[in-house]
């Protein structure tokens, strides 16, 4: 894929992800924009090659709040 296809596609997509905390986990955009790009789950959508980006939001979005969940509670794996 193109480096500007790529982008395109991370301008639409973050958003929607952002979104889906902000009305799950009751955070306001900042915050929820904070923790989101503070993620591991982004940090991994950033990489092109691992294909993440395609994705649906609401699947990336359970990839996220596993990942808080796991934060809180190494031990918590659903």
């Amino acid at each position: 894929m193109k480096k500007e296809s790529f982008k395109v596609i991370m301008i639409l997509l973050v958003p929607k992800v952002v979104h889906l905390i902000m009305e799950n986990d009751g955070l306001d955009e900042i915050r929820a924009c904070i923790a989101f790009y503070s993620s591991d789950l982004y940090a991994a959508l950033e990489q092109e090659e691992n294909d993440m980006w395609q994705m649906e939001p609401a699947e990336l979005y359970a990839l996220y709040a596993k990942e808080q969940r796991m934060r809180k509670d190494p031990r918590n794996e659903q």
